[in-house]
This record gives structure tokens, C-alpha cells and sequence, in this order.
């Protein structure tokens, strides 16, 4: 029986009219208990009927409150008396029970409950389950030692030459890996969750060929020659010619040209040469030579015996009459490159000298005019033709009034007749031909789109396998490395493929970064672990049984949760199903139901017989086999991956080329008061549009999503923006991104059509002046200033497609404490409409929705501060 709280107020005469209020009379009253009112939207609310003082105040008043008159005589207030270290007391419990009852009061609400263990039993009630946290996933690429070769001299009989490292290798799940920690890090292991059951030491790291065999065709104006020895310099002369010329003579498949430029390519052991004019010609129609092409150089530049021969007409009259058949002569008798008419096809030509290196089989050149002409058409009186030397003598001459031993040559070739037997002076012959071999060109065009070039032959290379495409970026030289499936490898000989890829490469890449690795395999964070929980008793209902192992490793799956456990639970040899809850199962449903306590541990919940089945009795008989490991920890940088737990004979190598990603911690209290009543609304389905992005914000590893329909070419899409949390980029390859789209095809109307896009995240900036109270520190001011905009911006609190208001960025500073008032200089981002990016004092700053343009569905928008410094932030004068 409770007993009434006394009204303590003393008789006094009445009070003269209009004095009532003034409340100086009013003497002691009790203080507890407090009124309770609590408007609406509270962030926490108050449920105290009143404190260690209040209560303590109303217990003293009451021993002078004529409704207790045996305490009347009780007139002590001295803290040492018992009767008042009782009423301490009583306050003391009273303050502690009236806290924790306002704590209780506040943890049963959404919006005021603080603790996640109130907001996961709240998340009960209406069939929510906190999202535990997803491990982070990645792709390993494995490198195999290379089988060495046996020595030539060995005899090739069996047994001969063993070496124990295998020529393929197949890794089965579970193979671990540890990565390498940084500053203030931990080790982090990671397992693989797929086999790769054919990895070769070819494929550890296949590279595009950089050179290729190939010849001159038209238009070149360059080739590369094999070797840096040729001894070739600018001016010498260049021939090209193939099987069209050696077969027939006639033919004009052939190229004369004199050297512009050498250069020396010591690294690859070849010469570059390069010439002023496209090989081939229009005007004779000439191609050059496709027909088993060869290259030659002229090393010698020679002359007609008599082209130095004094003109005729300046020698005595008595000299000219003398000479035999000179007399009456305008030009010496006979003065030609060979003085007799000669057969078509066939040339006589003797040399100025003797040319000991000329033979038969050799080239020459004969040449008259401008014959180094860059482009066409030729100069008058210019000609080229190439003939090939049939017979070589070395005779004695007197003629023209010279004397001396010379090669002749006797030739096999067109227009000697019509254009060069009777041009002795003109004539320039190029003798001394010496083959030269081609090397192969450089190859340096970038490797773009769904074809990738590798040197590696394509047996084995089977379509459906994994692979990793790693290379610098062509546009800004960033290195990049995505993962990719195998379409098909495309055989084009024996050391060369083409590798088609899906999806094709985003962004074009140096050729000569480009490594692709083929002994890959998918890995997840966390560690392998297995348990005896205990023993089974068919008398004990809903029995449980703690995974000693924390915490539990959840992979990103395609369920309404985002996420499913790994973890395997037997009795005996009998794996039991996992469910969300055992309401419902059957009775004699092998099932069991995984609990999380308010401490974060799991527990494996068996049935009653009614909802789920029991136990069987027997000893050590529950076993479990889960992994360990999950969080943020995991998404590792690339090439973190390192060090390898287990070594199978003939793995030399790991690493992860891709930085791990889609590691999740367990959901926080603010989050899940957003999350929780997303599931009442969706029920596990995607109806409307606000359904899909309910959906998605209350997927693992999803932090922001907005969805909306658009109106495509293809007709109507449901579009919906993401952003992982924190911002993290999600792509097509993320794991989160798949399950995310099967969840929704597989919870909505399968002939909706859902397209994900991963929002688009920006930032802007500004600059303010702060007018501050002169008691405070200016420097304390500021950088609370600094410190309120940056969280109220933060991606936490922003969402997608919000914009920025100039008079929101005054109201968070204005409430900084020591802030009297506010001058914003700069504010100023975002992306559109292109003035609000350039540096101005915007009242607005607009966010991008979803929307169509171009007939293409763009992303919304993030707008959140930029994280450089201020434009301006100091104090005002």
C-alpha cells in the first residue's frame, strides 16, 4: 500500500490581493515526485521522477509535515543522526533506481535507445536482424615455381633427370594467406574459397609481346634492322627487294632508298633507319616487295669508266682528228657506260675502278637525276633501276684518254638501253649490295577493349577462367588492376594468343605495363576453425552450444541480409540446415538457428521437438566448422597480400594485385536505427520504387542508396544509386554489387528491369570569416568551427542528391560555442551547374539526382566537404 506524498505547505493567513503569486510564502513542499512531458522527436527523453537532492529535500520536508505527527519531535538535520543517514540512503537507491529507469525508458525507444544490444532486441520485435558484418574479399594471383630444364648432354632416359617441382599445380579452398601489416596494423589472414585446380608456371604473370615479325609495306618510311653492327650511317643506300625481282627481273617490286637516319636500339639489338620517301611509288606503279622480302645495303657508290674524261670539245684539234674515229666527232667515239647496243633485259657497265667486293648474285644500282627526292612526283630526268650482277671480270682499259684496271659487270635488268647506256656522266652506280636481316618491330599501340595480346601459347587456357589484368593506365598513367573472365584464348601460333575477356577493359593501358596473371583464385578474410561444441541431450529443448571463435566470418551473399555465415554444423556426420529462426521449422527438422547475445557471442540453437527437432543423445557427438574474421581490418591495400601459411610443393608466390574490399563491421547503433524499420516496409520484398531502395540501404555492405524510375531507349528501368560505406566504390566486380542485383531480381517482379549505379561522389568548398566572443580563444574557436562543418558534411550524415545551403553552413558554425557571428567568403563545387564549380559565394550548391541525358542513366550525387583546408577560415575584423 503506497502512501500519499503529503502537501507540506504551513497555514498562513491569507494574502493581500495581487500578492498570491510572488511565491515568497510558499515555505517547503515536496520535490518528488517530478511531472513527466516529453515532446515528440527527441533525441533522448527524460523519465526521472526526480534525483538524489530532490529526494532527499522532499524526505526532510516531509518530517515537519503535520500528516507524520509522531515525527514531530524529530527536529535534528545533522547528517550524523541515523534517522537522517537513512533518509541519505534512501535517496542514494532512489537516485541510482530512477537513472537507470529513465536509461531503461530511453533504451526502449528507436530513436532515443543508445546501447546495440536494445536496438537488436528492438530489431526482434519486428523481425530485424542487425547485420553482422561481411569479410572482405579479393583476388589472389599465385605464382609456381618454373620446372628447370634438363642439361643438353643428358641422355633423355627415364629417371634421368628428376627434379620434384611439378609443371602444373592445383590448389585446393582453404589455402592460407597473411598479409603484411603497416604502421599500427595487424596481420590479417585471408583463405581461398575456391579451388584452382589447373595453375601453371606459364601463366604466373603473362605479358604482351612488345615486338613482332614483320616487313616495309607502303607508305613506310622506316624499318629496323637485327643487330647495332651494321655500320650504317646517313647517305648510304638502302635496297628492298623479295622473290617478285629474283624470280623476274622486270618486276618493280622493289624499293631504293638512301638513309636519312640511324639509330641505335642497344637494348633490343637493332637499328632503326629511316628515309625521306614512302616506299612503292604511283608514277611507275610500285609496290614494294611482299614476296620473302629481304633488305640489302649499298655500301659503295661508283662510276662509269670515262666520267671523268675531259671534254671532247676542249682538247686540241690535232688530239681529236688523232683519235681514232675522232675526227669530225662532237663527243669522244664511244662514250657510254658500253658502247654496243645490248639485248632487253641484259646490261654491260664497267666500273671506274675495280670493286674486289662486287660478285655475282650481288645488286646494283644505277641512278641518274635527283634521285633522293622526299615525295612525288620525281624531278626531271630522274630514273632508278635495279639490276642484278650475272658475271663480275676485272679488265684493262685505255679509253677517253684514261687508263686503268676496272670491274666489269656484266648485269640482268630493265631499261639499261632506253635510260642509262648512253648517260655515262649521269650515271650513278650503286655496287657492293650486303644482305641485311630485319628485326622485328616494336609493338607499342596500348591494349584496350575485350582482347588482350599475350606471349604464351593458348593450350589450357580453358573459357570460364579468372584472371587479373594489371597495367598503367594510357590517359593519366595510374595504375590500375581489374578482374576479368575468360571469354576465349584465340591461338595465333605457337607462343602467341589473344586473351577475350568479359567485361572488357574500362580504360586503355600501356602496352608494355600490361601483365596478365592466370593462377588466380577468389579469397575471403578469415581463418578456418573447428570446434567439439559438446554433447548432445534429447531431455534438454532448445539446447545451445557458444562458437568459442570470434568473431564469426560472414561472406557477402544474395539474401535480403546481404550476407550469409560461414559456418557447418554436424552431428555426427550429419550437416544440419541453418535457418533465420526455428519458428515454424518441423519437428523433426534437422535445423538449427544461429543467436548473438548482448556481448557479441554466437550460439549454434537446436529444437524443441516441436520447432525443430532435438538433439540425439550421445557423447562429443556436436561439431562445428566455421571461419573466423571479418571487418573493416580486411579490405588490405594491394599487394598486402604476401605471406604465404601453407606452401604446396612447387608454389613459390602470392599476392593481391586488387586491394581487398567489402569488408563490413557489425552493424552500429545510429545505423541500425535507420536500418530497423526498412524491414517492415519492404517485408522481404521489392514492390514499389521505394521498396528497392529500402532494400538496398538495408543490404550489408550498402551505406547510402536512392532509387527511381527512368525513362531509357530500352523503355523503363528502376535505377538505383549506391555508395558503399564510407564511401568505398562499388563497381560491377564487387561482390556486393552481384548479390545486391540478384537479391532484388530474385525479392521483386522478375520482369522489372533494375539497373545499379554507383553514385557519384564530389565535393565542395569554402571559406568564412568567424566574428568570436572575446573571452574565448580564437584558435579553439576555429578549429571547433572547422571540426562542427567537417562532421555535419561527412558521408555519414549526408545523403544522396542533398544539396548545400549557405544558410545551413551559417546556422552549424553560428551554434559553435564562442561564435557571435558568421562571414561566408567561398562556397562554391559540386559538378552542375558549371557556375556554382568556379570559386564564388553560392546561396545554393545543387547535388545531381538520378536522371537520364543522352539517353543514358547518370548516378546522384554525394556532396560532402572537400577534406583539403579551407578557402578561408579566420577571424573577423
Amino acid at each position: 500500500m503506497s502512501t500519499p506524498v503529503p502537501d507540506l505547505k504551513p497555514h498562513v493567513p491569507p494574502l493581500p490581493p495581487g500578492s498570491e503569486a510572488c511565491g515568497c510564502c510558499d515555505g517547503l513542499a515536496a520535490e518528488t515526485p517530478q511531472g513527466l512531458s516529453n515532446r515528440a522527436g527527441l533525441s533522448a527523453i527524460r523519465y526521472r521522477i526526480g534525483d538524489y537532492a530532490q529526494f532527499r529535500a522532499s524526505l526532510q520536508a516531509a518530517l515537519s509535515s503535520s500528516d507524520f505527527a509522531p515525527l514531530a519531535n524529530l527536529r535534528t538535520r545533522d547528517d550524523d543522526d541515523f534517522s537522517i543517514g537513512l533518509i541519505d540512503a534512501f535517496a542514494c537507491s532512489a537516485d541510482v533506481l530512477t537513472f537507470y529507469q529513465e536509461r531503461l525508458a530511453n533504451e526502449s525507444f528507436l530513436r532515443t535507445a543508445t546501447e546495440r544490444v536494445s536496438l537488436q532486441e528492438l530489431g526482434k520485435l519486428v523481425g530485424y536482424r542487425l547485420r553482422p558484418g561481411v569479410a572482405a574479399e579479393t583476388w589472389l594471383a599465385f605464382a609456381l615455381d618454373t620446372p628447370p630444364a634438363p642439361p643438353a648432354s643428358l641422355a633423355p632416359e627415364p629417371g634421368n633427370f628428376v627434379t620434384g617441382v611439378p609443371a602444373a599445380l592445383s590448389l585446393d579452398t582453404g589455402l592460407k594467406v597473411q598479409s603484411v601489416p603497416g604502421p599500427n596494423e595487424t596481420p590479417q589472414t585471408f583463405e581461398t574459397v575456391e579451388s584452382l585446380p589447373d595453375a601453371r608456371p606459364a601463366w604466373n604473370a603473362m605479358r604482351p609481346w612488345m615486338s613482332e615479325v614483320r616487313t616495309p609495306v607502303r607508305n613506310d618510311t622506316l624499318t629496323y634492322l637485327a643487330g647495332v653492327r651494321n655500320n650504317l650511317k646517313s647517305g648510304d643506300a638502302l635496297l628492298m627487294l623479295g622473290n617478285e625481282f629474283v624470280n623476274n627481273a622486270n618486276r618493280n617490286n622493289w624499293d631504293f632508298r638512301v638513309i636519312d637516319s640511324v639509330e641505335l636500339q642497344v637494348d633490343a639489338d637493332r637499328t632503326l633507319v629511316r628515309w625521306k620517301r614512302g616506299l612503292g611509288s604511283i608514277v611507275p606503279p610500285m609496290t614494294p616487295a611482299a614476296q620473302s622480302p629481304q633488305v640489302h645495303v649499298l655500301r659503295k657508290r661508283a662510276a662509269g669508266f670515262g666520267h671523268n674524261a675531259p671534254m671532247w670539245g676542249s682538247l686540241p684539234i690535232e688530239f681529236r682528228d688523232n683519235y681514232p674515229a675522232g675526227k669530225g666527232a662532237t663527243e669522244w667515239p664511244g662514250f657510254a657506260l658500253w658502247p654496243l647496243a645490248l639485248p632487253a633485259g641484259t646490261a654491260m657497265v664497267d666500273l671506274d675502278a675495280v670493286y674486289a667486293e662486287v660478285h655475282n648474285g650481288s645488286y646494283v644500282v644505277l641512278a641518274k637525276g635527283g634521285f633522293n627526292y622526299a615525295s612525288e612526283p620525281a624531278p626531271a630526268n630522274t630514273y632508278v633501276e635495279l639490276y642484278a650482277v650475272s658475271n663480275v671480270a676485272e679488265v684493262a682499259r685505255a679509253e677517253f684518254a684514261l687508263a686503268g684496271r676496272l670491274t666489269r659487270l656484266q648485269l640482268r635488268g630493265d631499261s639499261f638501253e632506253t635510260q642509262f647506256r648512253q648517260q655515262l656522266r649521269a650515271t650513278v652506280a650503286f655496287v657492293q649490295s650486303e644482305a641485311l636481316a630485319f628485326a622485328p618491330y616494336p609493338v607499342d599501340d596500348a591494349v584496350a577493349g575485350a582482347l588482350i595480346p599475350v606471349a604464351a601459347t593458348a593450350d589450357g587456357l580453358l573459357p570460364g577462367r579468372r584472371l587479373i589484368v594489371r597495367g598503367t593506365r594510357a590517359a593519366d598513367g595510374a595504375v590500375v588492376a581489374v578482374q576479368a573472365t575468360l571469354v576465349a584464348a584465340h591461338a595465333l601460333d605457337a607462343v602467341r594468343c589473344t586473351l577475350e575477356i568479359a567485361p572488357p577493359l574500362a580504360d586503355a593501358l600501356v602496352r608494355s605495363s600490361v601483365v596478365v596473371h592466370a593462377n588466380v583464385a577468389l579469397a575471403s578474410h578469415g581463418e578456418s576453425v573447428s570446434q567439439i561444441l559438446g554433447s548432445g541431450d534429447a531431455g534438454t529443448a532448445f539446447q545451445r552450444f557458444e562458437l568459442k571463435q570470434l568473431p564469426l566470418t560472414w561472406r557477402a551473399a544474395a539474401n535480403d541480409l546481404g550476407a550469409a555465415p560461414e559456418l557447418t554444423v554436424r552431428i555426427g556426420d550429419i550437416a544440419w540446415t541453418a535457418q533465420s529462426t526455428l519458428y515454424g521449422a518441423a519437428s523433426d527438422a534437422r535445423a538449427y538457428a544461429l543467436a548473438t547475445d548482448e556481448q557479441g557471442r554466437n550460439f549454434v540453437v537446436f529444437g524443441d521437438g516441436v520447432s525443430g527437432a532435438r538433439l540425439p543423445s550421445r557423447p562429443n557427438n556436436v561439431r562445428a566448422a566455421y571461419r573466423k574474421g571479418l571487418g573493416v581490418d580486411g579490405n588490405v591495400a594491394s599487394d598486402k597480400l604476401t605471406q604465404l601459411m601453407s606452401r604446396p610443393l612447387g608454389l613459390k608466390s602470392v599476392s593481391n594485385p586488387i586491394a581487398a574490399e567489402g569488408g563490413t563491421d557489425p552493424e552500429a547503433a545510429d545505423a541500425a536505427r535507420d536500418s530497423i524499420p526498412l524491414t517492415t516496409r519492404t517485408l522481404g520484398r521489392a514492390v514499389s520504387v521505394l521498396d528497392y531502395e529500402d532494400f538496398a540501404r538495408a543490404f550489408s555492405g550498402i551505406a547510402k542508396a536512392q532509387a527511381q524510375v527512368l525513362q531509357l531507349r530500352a523503355g523503363p528501368v528502376v535505377a538505383l544509386a549506391i555508395a558503399g560505406p564510407e564511401g568505398a566504390a562499388l563497381d560491377a566486380a564487387s561482390p556486393v554489387w552481384n548479390n545486391l542485383l540478384a537479391a532484388l531480381k530474385a525479392s521483386g517482379d522478375p520482369h522489372v528491369a533494375v539497373r545499379l549505379l554507383a553514385c557519384r561522389q564530389s565535393t565542395f568548398r569554402l571559406g568564412l570569416k568567424v566574428k568570436r566572443d572575446p573571452a574565448w580563444d580564437i584558435g579553439t574557436v576555429l578549429a571547433a568551427v572547422e571540426a562542427a562543418l567537417r562532421a555535419h558534411y561527412a558521408f555519414d550524415v549526408r545523403a544522396l542528391a542533398q544539396p548545400v545551403q549557405q544558410s545551413e553552413v551559417i546556422a552549424v558554425a553560428q551554434a559553435v560555442p564562442g561564435v557571435v557571428a558568421v562571414d561566408i567568403t567561398r562556397l562554391y563545387g559540386g559538378t552542375q551547374p558549371a557556375s556554382q564549380t568556379l570559386p564564388s559565394v553560392q546561396v545554393r550548391l545543387l547535388a545531381s539526382t538520378l536522371r537520364v541525358a543522352g539517353g543514358v542513366a547518370l548516378p546522384a550525387e554525394l556532396l560532402t566537404l572537400d577534406t583539403a583546408p579551407f578557402d578561408q577560415l579566420e577571424e573577423m575584423t
